[in-house]
């Protein structure tokens, strides 16, 4: 291995993803956000949410410095007050986004919601903290956002046979077996917070039987969910190795308590999945191939699948490691330590010393840092899961690997994170 996970000054680069705290925030219905911050911190956001057609849903609380002086509580309900008065449709639900700063400073963010929600009944008001500092703590941006997601979900007194998927970004491929997979064991479909334009409509994913959390950044919001709602949650991190897929399927099938009369066949899928990683082989043939954790939530682990594959996997591009990815990572360490481990966000990178332009990346970021020629554009596995997971992904690298990209194209394509 060719580094050690260190911490220290960190470094962000222009591929580092299109899914921030915004971006998620905004997957809830009817809902609408108020930033207070210094200037220079909400510029980046604002073009980002320009970018990505969010803006009509996105306000700027400016804050001066005599304003972080004196404080600024007073300021944010005449700011909320203003943004209700432009808007054509009424919030149901309305987020107020502090940055860093007010962690020294101290908002109170309780009685702020308390006041607003006294003057504004009918609209849940919730408060968040986009601070990077706190990316190394328990509850980080992304994990703050997906509690708030959930938190507006009240109690049902019936369940249905419905279950949910927590933590995704975007619901699992309508390919996927999973679908066919949980039919059989009677359970009528998957809920997925996207799917949603109404708060009300909304409120049906307070009546599933189960959480799937497909996500790691959903865990929290999944053990509030089982406090509050009464929903059990299951843990299933994506992966591409075939006996875990295997596992995972074993898992649900016993978290949901239900048996079949035949066990389902999976054989064709499995056929089609080994048929895909073959072709996808054959069109990257001894191209290096760099796998990044903006991509994928278990990078470790797909190293290890594709290595078992017969691709040359050359490098790794991860800030950590996830603690459910680390067995993958011993693997790689003990019978593969050819295999670079680079810090995506460490110091050096700004160095640019590790370029292997005739590479393929999977990931943007990844392919940044290196200058890959050939780029596989996925972010957060995107719907993959199970066999069918599998394939997509392979079809993607064979697609990859039949043409060169333009790097800066491809970032400013997908905009700046928000």
């Amino acid at each position: 291995m060719s580094c050690m996970f260190e911490e220290t000054l960190h470094y962000s680069s222009p591929g580092h993803g299109d899914w921030g705290v915004v971006r998620i925030g905004m997957l809830l219905p009817e809902s609408v956000q108020l930033f207070v911050c210094p200037s220079a911190c909400g510029r980046h956001g604002a073009i980002g949410a320009i970018r990505q057609e969010l803006k009509d849903r996105l306000f700027y609380l400016y804050l001066s410095q005599s304003d972080i002086i004196d404080g600024y509580d007073d300021l944010i309900p005449d700011a909320v007050e203003e943004v209700l008065a432009v808007l054509e449709k009424r919030p149901r639900a309305f987020y107020i986004f502090v940055s860093c700063l007010d962690d020294l400073i101290g908002t109170d963010h309780e009685a702020l919601r308390e006041r607003l929600h006294e003057k504004h009944p009918d609209i849940c008001f919730l408060t968040g903290h986009m601070n990077p500092i706190s990316l190394g703590g328990k509850t980080p941006p992304p994990v703050s956002i997906q509690n708030n997601l959930y938190s507006v979900l009240e109690p049902e007194k019936v369940r249905d046979s419905f279950v949910n998927a927590i933590g995704n970004l975007v619901p699992t491929a309508d390919t996927s077996e999973l679908y066919m997979f949980l039919n059989s064991l009677g359970i009528s479909g998957i809920r997925h917070i996207s799917q949603y334009k109404k708060m009300d409509e909304y409120q049906e994913m307070a009546g599933s039987c189960a959480n799937l959390i497909l996500g790691a950044a959903g865990r929290q919001a999944a053990a509030q969910m089982e406090r509050k709602l009464g929903i059990p949650g299951l843990f299933i991190p994506i992966t591409y190795l075939p006996e875990e897929i295997e596992e995972n399927y074993n898992k649900i099938r016993e978290f949901l308590g239900k048996e079949t009369s035949e066990d389902f066949d999976f054989s064709p899928v499995k056929r089609m999945a080994q048929e895909a990683i073959e072709s996808a082989r054959k069109a990257v043939g001894d191209l290096p191939v760099i796998i990044d954790s903006t991509a994928v939530s278990q990078p470790f682990g797909l190293a290890k699948a594709m290595i078992q594959w017969g691709f040359q996997i050359s490098r790794v591009e991860s800030q950590e490691c996830a603690v459910f990815d680390r067995e993958h990572l011993k693997w790689l360490s003990d019978f593969h330590p050819e295999v670079e481990i680079c810090q995506t966000e460490h110091h050096r990178a700004v160095l640019f010393d590790r370029r292997m332009p005739k590479s393929l990346a999977l990931g943007v970021e990844g392919a940044y840092l290196a200058g890959s020629e050939y780029v596989v554009d996925l972010f957060n596995d995107e719907g993959n899961f199970g066999y069918d997971g599998i394939i997509r992904l392979m079809k993607k690298i064979e697609e990859a690997a039949k043409k060169t990209v333009n790097l800066e194209q491809l970032i400013n394509s997908y905009g700046l994170v928000v």
